[in-house]
């Protein structure tokens, strides 16, 4: 079962409680950015720390968990992370304590109940292999776009790069950040198998019926939502994942490609502060 559609919500607007923090001590505060119904089900929260927060907690994790830090700087057991670390940690991987020294903000998304067990069970079901992390995506190169099913690499076009942070090799199931230029754009509306969700880092973009959206953006999509047309005029990056390796189908009515030359023809946004700095 997928979570509802999200289509736009601003994450510098949301309101963050310590009920929904994740159960790593207390002292966090998060907002549910989008879950499935039902307490054990998979969720994305925006979470926030204080300067010196930590907690003590030890314990194994109850679900596959994923954290991009935003800013700030975070130790979650044997793993540290500064701003733009990224970390795939397994269901099963133990962490003993978490804190912080400036604090932070990050995404901090679960496929399952967000918090330590203290049973042994769960370490069976670890795997090593699946872990990914704490990488640097800052430190990164940014790559040609590869072929998917229904696009090749040559249809998306130059002005798209990717950093590929994990793929899961039983699912497909993928995280990436990808790196569009000024100017960039495609006219169709496209739709895919899996489930997208995405966190506008930088930049500004035309997202279809959206309109334009701006850094701090975050949307999910349920599997076969068609979406589109899509340009920036400044250049932008996004955070991206989904359960499945990524396909595409496209449609293209008569309003799309219009709509993408009015946008692109206007003079680039004013350069806006950026909610968590420079992505590129």
């Amino acid at each position: 079962m997928s979570r509802p559609r999200v289509e736009f919500l601003r994450l510098d607007g949301v309101t963050l409680t310590p009920s929904a923090a994740p159960a790593f001590g207390h002292g966090l505060r998060a907002a549910v950015l989008s879950a499935q119904r039902g307490d054990s089900g998979a969720n994305s929260l925006l979470v926030r720390a204080e300067p010196y927060w930590c907690s003590h907690d030890s314990g194994v994790l109850e679900s596959d968990l994923e954290i991009l830090l935003l800013e700030g700087d975070l130790r979650l057991g044997e793993c540290e992370f500064a701003r733009g670390s990224y970390a795939f940690l397994p269901r099963g991987l133990a962490v003993a304590g978490a804190e912080t020294r400036s604090g932070f903000a990050a995404l901090w998304m679960g496929e399952g109940r967000a918090g330590l067990s203290q049973v042994s069970e769960p370490l069976a079901a670890y795997r090593e292999e699946r872990r990914t992390g704490p990488l640097d995506v800052n430190a990164m190169a940014w790559q040609p776009v590869p072929d998917f099913p229904g696009r090749t690499s040559e249809e998306a076009g130059s002005g798209l790069k990717v950093r590929r942070l994990r793929s899961d090799p039983d699912t497909g199931a993928y995280t990436l950040m990808t790196h569009q230029a000024p100017g960039w754009c495609d006219p169709r509306l496209e739709a895919h198998e899996t489930w997208e969700e995405l966190v506008l880092l930088q930049g500004d973009y035309l997202m279809g019926e959206t309109g334009m959206i701006t850094s701090g953006s975050y949307i999910f999509r349920p599997g076969e939502k068609p979406h589109g047309p899509q340009a920036t005029r400044g250049g932008c990056v996004w955070f991206c994942r989904g359960e499945k390796e990524i396909d595409f189908r496209f449609t293209e009515p008569e309003w799309s490609a219009p709509r993408c030359h009015e946008y692109l023809a206007q003079p680039a946004p004013q350069q806006q502060p950026q909610l968590w700095g420079n992505w590129v």
